[in-house]
């Protein structure tokens, strides 16, 4: 043992057991933080999951709301229908196709009682994202109004 170290001296025993203490704390807190960032990692991924599970049954619902319109027309009439009545005029937020802002145009209008969308228009904005409007109607079949 070198003649520096006096183990003997209590100076160098205070000295050798604080040194210990320090890396047993350095090796307790790399262990916390370890498990620590774990632990969030986990959080994480169950957020992003729930979230990816949410939208997913968000375009679920959309996909099942638009299946029920009827028609749709890009003018004030569709043929082989009459317009029974307007319900309401529909628009879309940014989407990143037209065909997902016109898939929501139809199911905001199915979710107001609309069986079919007249009027309907998609247009890309400045920002490159896609937005949808058109007035949602209820249509009844021109050869169903004939026969009541």
């Amino acid at each position: 043992m070198p003649e520096w170290l006096n183990l003997a001296d209590p100076v160098a025993q205070k000295i050798v057991a604080g040194a210990a203490a320090f890396i047993v704390l350095v090796i307790v807190v790399r262990i916390w933080s370890g498990y620590r960032n774990k632990v969030i990692a986990a959080r994480r991924r169950a957020e992003l999951r729930r979230s990816y599970d949410s939208v997913r049954l968000q375009q679920e619902e959309i996909k099942r709301l638009a299946d029920r319109i009827q028609t749709t027309s890009s003018t004030a009439r569709i043929t082989g229908f009459t317009i029974v009545r307007q319900v309401e005029a529909v628009f879309t937020e940014g989407r990143t196709s037209s065909v997902a802002a016109l898939e929501l145009c139809k199911a905001l209008a199915a979710q107001k009682g609309g069986n079919a969308v007249i009027n309907l228009q998609a247009r890309q904005t400045p920002s490159g994202k896609w937005v949808a409007s058109g007035d949602a109607v209820v249509v009844q079949d021109s050869s169903e109004r004939g026969q009541h």
